[in-house]
């Protein structure tokens, strides 16, 4: 019996890169019809990332740089459709009384819009069919193709670009050995590559998975390989190239820990597993392609990130984040926590570590109270990486500490260079850790903690609810260029201030919320359980489903 069905489009709404649908289904059938987008000048059917259902009500969405199969939707008008089974039965209309204003290439509203200069944008709006009324969404396109490389150059454009020409060599020369080791490796899956492009040695959470693994016995089993560098410009040998492309070519799975470009440029066996071990926790500042309109945003065409095949995170929520930001398929997320999250766990290690710590800064053991002030850097990168220093007033915070007995360790971010002048007459209630390289261990000997746009809030939430400040004299600047996944205000779990003067005013009157520091919790950890190493090994390496 044919299936009579009307869709109705209730509200739309496109957020950076992401086009949501809200609208309801009308039928006499007991099972909702299958809803995809049709393209019409390809006759393709494409399905939405996701649909949730409220009875006869849905909402759907999907990125439209990575719906179409990790790439951006093709030119050409997308009309949302009722299927049964392979049958159309109609498209979707706009709800009656819900007229919204209609966009061309001219207007914004509900647009997509990314412009990269000629031939390199994409550009999406939504519109109303004049002949049949339906909605459809219109994709206008243009993505540069692969790179030409030097050897189909002329002689006189190689000789007047030299140098990066050489890097063309090398690329070239690279996929080359990549693609002749690929071809003759023996797949076992075994052979297990940690690296990292930010890292002298293996340590984070690549060294939780690969000790948790050798406390395991899991040596038995695999054959480890190693290769890290202190940073992705660090210069290395011509024959610790070779090697490494080598590694990379013969491996079963790859673990890394951060962005590799190194890692890129490859096509690997499909039964090569990459997995992402991400550094930070939770989804806070922008990344890649949220930062769409913004310095740093990727290319349309990019590779970055593209080979990934797995990688945890800490949350479903947390996995939205990254699935639009690195514009992969939201099926390669694990919501099953990082690995170096064990350590809040683990009562052992954290006795271990407060020792440990007050060893380090013997002043906080004998304080009242002990702050940790963690401020993210501001610029691009680590070259030109600073920290205002003038917004906060080092004498007026050592005099509140000393009056009060209490004690401040500040941590700037890795990349700003400059050190923090700490008046004389306050050096026995402030510290300068810059020289102590992980700031997790410091959380567990710290009573309150201050920052603005760092993801260290993350780890600190799992320490029973201590409370958290933000100090944001420059919170609107740094949504201009950076910006957040959601709202800064609907983000942090604690207060917010804007001057100095109102931070030590609310640390002294202890102004935060304990209920908003466990909605924080839930919202962004699936698992507060302390075994994220072994889900990690058990899922991602092992393949044991969960």
């Amino acid at each position: 019996m044919a299936i009579n069905a009307t869709i109705n489009i209730t509200d739309i709404a496109c957020k950076r890169i992401i086009l949501h649908l809200w609208g309801e289904v009308l039928t006499d059938a007991k099972k909702m019809p299958a809803i995809n987008f049709w393209n019409e000048m390809t006759n393709e059917t494409i399905s939405p990332q996701h649909i949730e259902w409220d009875g006869n009500r849905f909402h759907l969405w999907m990125n439209v740089l990575s719906v179409n199969n990790e790439a951006p939707l093709l030119g050409g008008s997308y009309y949302l459709v009722a299927y049964d089974g392979k049958k159309r039965i109609c498209d979707a209309q706009f709800a009656p009384g819900y007229e919204p204003e209609f966009n061309n290439e001219k207007e914004s509203l509900y647009n997509i819009v990314i412009n990269r200069g000629a031939g390199h944008y994409f550009r999406g709006y939504s519109g109303k069919d004049l002949d049949t009324g339906a909605f459809y969404f219109q994709v206008n396109v243009a993505i540069p193709g692969p790179r030409v490389f030097f050897i189909k150059k002329s002689f006189n454009k190689f000789k007047n670009n030299l140098r990066h020409n050489l890097w063309e060599i090398t690329h070239w020369f690279s996929i080359r050995v990549f693609e002749h080791y690929k071809k003759h490796a023996k797949y076992e899956g075994n052979r297990i590559l940690f690296t990292s492009g930010s890292r002298a040695e293996i340590s984070g959470n690549e060294e939780f998975v690969y000790k948790r693994m050798l406390e395991r016995g899991l040596d038995k089993d695999f054959k480890f390989f190693f290769d890290f560098r202190p940073s992705i410009d660090a210069k290395i040998s011509f024959a610790r190239k070779f090697r490494f492309t080598k590694l990379l070519a013969t491996s079963d799975i790859i673990i890394l820990d951060d962005y590799f470009p190194d890692i890129y440029k490859f096509d690997y066996d499909p039964r090569v597993k990459v997995i992402q071990l991400w550094h930070a926790c939770g989804a806070f500042k922008s990344l890649g392609f949220e930062r769409v309109g913004k310095p740093g945003a990727p290319p349309l065409n990019t590779r970055v990130h593209k080979c990934y095949t797995h990688m945890p995170v800490s949350s479903y929520h947390s996995a939205l984040h990254h699935a639009e930001g690195f514009c992969i398929d939201e099926s390669k997320f694990y919501p099953i926590g990082i690995p170096r999250t064990d350590i809040f766990f683990d009562e052992a290690y954290k006795k271990k570590m407060v020792e440990q710590m007050y060893q380090q800064f013997p002043r906080a053991k004998q304080a009242k109270k002990v702050y940790l002030y963690a401020p993210t850097f501001r610029g691009d990168n680590a070259l030109n990486a600073y920290f205002p220093f003038e917004k906060v007033d080092f004498e007026k915070w050592g005099k509140f500490l000393k009056e009060r007995d209490e004690y401040l360790i500040i941590k700037m971010h890795p990349f700003v260079r400059e050190s923090v002048v700490i008046p004389e007459e306050y050096k026995d209630y402030m510290i300068d850790a810059a020289s102590y390289r992980e700031v997790n261990d410091i959380l567990f000997i710290v009573d309150t903690l201050i920052t603005d746009y760092s993801s260290i809030i993350y780890e600190f939430s799992l320490l029973n609810g201590r409370p958290m400040y933000f100090y944001a004299f420059d919170q609107k600047m740094y949504e201009a260029t950076r910006d957040f996944y959601e709202t800064y205000e609907q983000t942090v779990p604690g207060k917010i201030v804007k001057r100095f003067d109102d931070l030590l005013e609310a640390l002294a009157k202890e102004d935060y919320s304990k209920e908003q520091l466990e909605a924080f919790v839930k919202k962004n950890f699936t698992y507060t359980d302390g075994k994220a190493t072994d889900r990690v090994i058990d899922q991602l390496i092992l393949g044991q489903k969960s």
